[in-house]
């Protein structure tokens, strides 16, 4: 497992999108910098704020470098509906813009591809598919190195609560209208790196050092939830 922590750790640090950090601290500021000098008389705040769409195309441009594309794509489309009748283009109707929730099929099923191109079938990890049904697996004893979970329209159980971890792992994760439970022993420590579209993602697990075993969930999670919590004690 040694062998493999510094490609672990790069993939990592570009989950951790800076840009996206950046972009919304920018907006923050801006916003405060012209509410304040509207404040003073300076300005008229309303001239400036109406364009607030720009921010949200921001945003979803701020995550292609990370290869984001599903939370770019919803950015940047929302974007540009309100965007576009600001530069003189037709208001677009509320009507059509709920109508557009097919969408969020189209983004499932592109995070389904990108799960199956990316599996880790054969290369030592684990592999639960539920699609309207539930699968649990249970991993024994021995040394973990991540795996793949798919629930659509049903439930997949992982636990871990055996399982060894000596540096760091990753489990990629797609729920579509279905839950994912991840069960993991204390002394763990969990990454949350996973787009969220109408869908939760919570992390139940005890807080752990910066040199504890890691274990990174990323993926989609489209009308869905993902959990990660501590699995049961066992005796010593």
């Amino acid at each position: 497992m040694d062998h493999s922590r510094p490609e672990i750790r790069a993939r990592i640090r570009r989950r951790e999108n800076p840009w996206a950090n950046l972009v919304i601290g920018l907006t923050i500021l801006g916003c405060g910098v012209i509410f304040w000098l509207d404040h003073l008389g300076r300005l008229d705040a309303r001239e400036y704020l109406h364009w607030w769409p720009i921010a949200l195309i921001a945003v979803g441009l701020a995550q292609l470098p990370q290869r984001q594309w599903v939370s770019s794509a919803i950015w940047l489309a929302v974007g540009s509906i309100f965007l576009l009748p600001l530069l003189g283009f037709p208001t677009i109707s509320i009507f059509r813009i709920v109508g557009i929730w097919p969408l969020l099929y189209t983004a499932a099923g592109v995070a389904l591809v990108m799960q199956a191109l990316r599996s880790r079938a054969g290369r030592g990890g684990f592999n639960a598919v539920a699609v309207m049904a539930g699968n649990v697996r249970r991993l024994g004893s021995l040394e973990f190195t991540g795996g793949d979970a798919v629930a659509v329209m049903g439930a997949c159980e992982i636990d871990l609560s055996a399982a060894r971890l000596t540096g760091e792992a990753v489990i990629d994760v797609v729920a579509f209208w279905g839950g994912i439970e991840i069960r993991v022993p204390r002394g763990w420590r969990v990454v949350l790196n996973a787009t969220t579209i109408l869908g939760g993602l919570l992390d139940m697990t005890d807080p752990a050092s910066d040199t504890a075993p890691q274990l990174v969930v990323r993926g989609s999670i489209i009308m869905g939830g993902v959990e990660v919590r501590h699995g049961a004690e066992l005796p010593a």
